[in-house]
């Protein structure tokens, strides 16, 4: 996810959460007009990012854009239920 597409995630969880913008970046150690500039650049530092989300319980983690495990491998030719064993 791009940093514009992370904020607008967290931004619609806070309201879900009932938390209004101006509290969010309150709580993240923002001013609500400091989150109203980043929201219009579409963009903002890891580090606010990672304080909005902890006043949700989220964390930033790094996770793999592909994944090439077995299954996704068997999956990809066709054979995902193919188990190597034959009768």
């Amino acid at each position: 996810m791009s940093p514009d597409e992370l904020l607008r995630d967290l931004l619609q969880r806070a309201g879900k959460a009932g938390l209004r913008e101006g509290q969010l970046a309150q709580g993240a150690g923002l001013t609500p007009q400091g989150l109203s500039k980043a929201k219009a650049r579409g963009d903002l530092r890891a580090s606010t990012l990672e304080a909005l989300g902890s006043q949700l319980g989220l964390e930033l983690a790094w996770r793999p854009i592909r994944q090439d495990t077995e299954a996704a491998e068997r999956l990809r030719a066709g054979r995902l239920f193919d188990l190597g064993t034959k009768g």
